[in-house]
């Protein structure tokens, strides 16, 4: 082991050649290094368990039983990707669902497009940000439905956002472990519930990353306005779940 590499100070994830020379090399197969990153990263994540709490998997939808499979979406386009022992039948008076869906989107209120683009190269985290915070009236709901902040983790979109707007006082963002928490000016973490923004949404920027764009509840004021991404790949089933968060709340 190299005398600079026995304190962890000495590591430089973001330097190249240490990585290629010194620390692939010596910690890619190390079984020590992976029972720790199993242990302590993996495992809690992928392998919760909740004593209060039944789990289910896609095998228990399909498994046949005595009993009607019932379940609800607020759209069907997924229904061919159901398991073959189930047949959706979408009730009557529901039948214009979809239309009403995309009668939404095209509301006034959401016609407004941006095609942003970087010369000779993709556009940065930073770059897309500084754009959100020129709009008028002001954008403080970023939705990433279409996966565009590729370059920046939750916390440094946050921060980087705070330190472009003096009009909002912190950022509510999902940390690593799935838990909403909110980023004050300091750079103080702390989850939601237990801060005082969490009664002071009007004066917060919300941002979600695409994986949190479905299932997520916030109670949002009725004048805010949101910024959504749109990338490739993206279905219309994706997009209209991704923006129920906000449309539904306001």
């Amino acid at each position: 082991m190299p005398p600079f590499l026995q304190k962890v100070i000495g590591v430089n994830v973001e330097d190249q050649d240490q990585r290629e020379k010194y620390l692939i090399p010596l910690f890619s197969k190390n079984y020590a290094v992976i029972d720790f990153y199993l242990s302590n990263v993996v495992f809690p994540r992928e392998a919760k368990q909740f004593p209060m709490r039944l789990a289910a998997s896609s095998w228990d939808l399909a498994e046949k039983k005595g009993l009607v499979t019932t379940g609800f979406s607020g759209t069907n386009d997924n229904r061919y990707l159901l398991p073959t022992t189930i047949d959706q039948k979408d009730p009557l008076g529901q039948g214009g669902t979809n239309a009403k869906v995309l009668s939404y989107l095209l509301r006034p209120e959401n016609n407004h497009y941006f095609c942003l683009e970087a010369p000779g190269g993709l556009l940065s985290s930073r770059n897309f940000l500084e754009c959100i915070v020129k709009q008028s009236p002001p954008i403080r709901v970023l939705l990433d439905v279409g996966a565009q902040m590729l370059d920046m983790q939750s916390p440094e979109i946050a921060f980087t956002w705070l330190s472009l707007s003096s009009e909002i006082e912190a950022i509510v963002f999902f940390d690593q472990h799935d838990q909403l928490v909110v980023m004050s000016r300091d750079k103080t973490t702390e989850p939601l519930e237990e801060s005082q923004f969490s009664q002071k949404l009007d004066i917060c920027g919300i941002y979600l990353d695409d994986a949190h764009t479905r299932g997520t509840d916030l109670n949002l004021p009725k004048e805010f306005r949101a910024a959504v991404t749109l990338g490739p790949h993206l279905t219309k089933d994706r997009l209209v779940q991704g923006n129920d968060i906000y449309e539904r709340r306001c």
